[in-house]
């Protein structure tokens, strides 16, 4: 029995390490003043794509948005209207590449001693290695229409796969990060 503990014991620490390395980073900021109990509607603002060319707002992932948070939404107990909403919903997206310094290679020859006795070093870099991780980030903003203030902010942030996603892809990724931050959604009061 007592072989089994260390044996447990490895195999827990190894799956909080593999969910905490997979898992999405999420944040999220309820306005200071939002009555979360009295939101019962929403209607979109026109989500927004930050591309290397700019802001998009009839990016080909606008729809996948919209059908990803809208069981999220209504699973808040928010229903869709078109106009006169409670909320308004403002979805930004953004993808970056962020460079990772994996190596840096050095010379072995540390120095030379020149004839005043002086220390001279010729050792240094003389090279790099890397690569770049690509990276996606949702932002959810709730507006309440009638302060116009920001009842509610989300973001996730995930990796994403390099090159063009297809949209199953970019289906999977949202669900998966936008079902993370509405656990973050706040419960209303009574």
């Amino acid at each position: 029995m007592t072989t089994m503990k260390p044996l447990i014991w490895t195999s827990s620490l190894t799956l909080v390490i593999s969910t905490c390395l997979f898992a999405a980073k999420i944040k999220s900021y309820p306005g200071a003043n939002a009555d979360f109990a009295h939101y019962k509607t929403f209607q979109w603002l026109p989500p927004k794509v930050l591309t290397s060319r700019g802001i998009k707002e009839d990016h080909p992932a606008n729809p996948i948005v919209k059908e990803v948070l809208v069981p999220q939404l209504s699973k808040q107990g928010l229903q869709e209207v078109p106009s006169h909403a409670d909320l308004e919903v403002q979805v930004f997206i953004l993808t970056e590449s962020i460079p990772q310094l994996e190596a840096i290679i050095f010379t072995s020859y540390t120095g030379v001693i020149n004839q005043g006795g002086d220390v001279w070093s010729t050792g240094g870099p003389i090279a790099t290695m890397g690569r770049y991780n690509k990276e996606g980030a949702l932002y959810i903003n709730l507006i309440d229409t009638k302060t116009q203030k920001s009842a509610w902010l989300a973001m996730g942030r995930d990796s994403l796969p390099n090159g063009v996603m297809e949209p199953d892809e970019i289906r999977s990724k949202l669900q998966k990060v936008s079902s993370q931050i509405f656990k973050k959604y706040p419960t209303p009061k009574k």
